[in-house]
């Protein structure tokens, strides 16, 4: 495992670092590397604290399992071979 030492953090930064490893019960290094790994899009966990009314927060993140789930299930609707459903009954009316 490597390692990286962070200096100058600001105040707020390391009080945040601070809160979130007390609620979590775990070090403050252990807080960085998941801040870091889900900034770089490789873990699911935000430490970020965000208002309850916040409209980011109650329509809901996708990580990246349920975005490529997602994906994949569109997938099959790219293979139905028929078009709208509306288009039968307009060619019926056409023929009348």
């Amino acid at each position: 495992m490597a390692e990286l030492l962070l200096k100058d953090i600001d105040e707020e930064t390391m009080a945040r670092l601070r809160a979130a490893a007390s609620e979590r019960a775990c070090t403050i290094e252990d807080i960085g590397v998941r801040a870091l790994r889900f900034a770089f899009g490789l873990g699911i966990e935000d430490f970020a604290p965000r208002d309850r009314q916040d409209i980011a927060t109650l329509r809901g993140v996708w990580n990246q399992g349920e975005n490529q789930a997602f994906r994949e299930a569109i997938e099959a609707f790219k293979q139905v071979d028929s078009g709208p459903s509306f288009e039968a009954r307009a060619a019926r009316r056409k023929d009348r």
